[in-house]
């Protein structure tokens, strides 16, 4: 092979190790109920919490008033479809989606979910 070929063929697999670096790190996995809730617990917020079979509900709120509701649904497609209705009563407040789980909260307060 010569040089030129060696360069191309170089300059195509990190092009492809970026994408799926990339991809990996924005595709998102169902984040752990105790983890986020740990997190949550550390940085100071209560926690209450419902389980009903395939959804479970749980509220996280600090002194001031600010709060986190956060649904994990048992079915892709439950989550799907609540994340439109969820996207309408928002407000002024943050919908985030990761896996089969949906938070609404303000800005500083989801940080906490999106990066358990």
């Amino acid at each position: 092979m010569n040089r030129k070929s060696v360069i191309i063929l170089s300059s195509l697999l990190i092009c492809f190790l970026i994408l799926l670096t990339c991809g990996l790190a924005f595709t998102s996995v169902t984040p752990s109920k105790e983890r986020v809730t740990n997190r949550y617990i550390k940085a100071g917020y209560t926690h209450a919490f419902f389980d009903f079979g395939d959804y479970s509900i749980r509220a996280y709120t600090k002194e001031k008033g600010k709060s986190v509701l956060i649904i994990w649904y048992g079915d892709k497609k439950l989550a799907d479809k609540s994340i439109y209705t969820a996207n309408k009563i928002k407000g002024d407040r943050f919908v985030v989606k990761r896996g089969n789980a949906i938070a609404i909260g303000y800005e500083d307060d989801i940080k906490i979910f999106q990066f358990a």
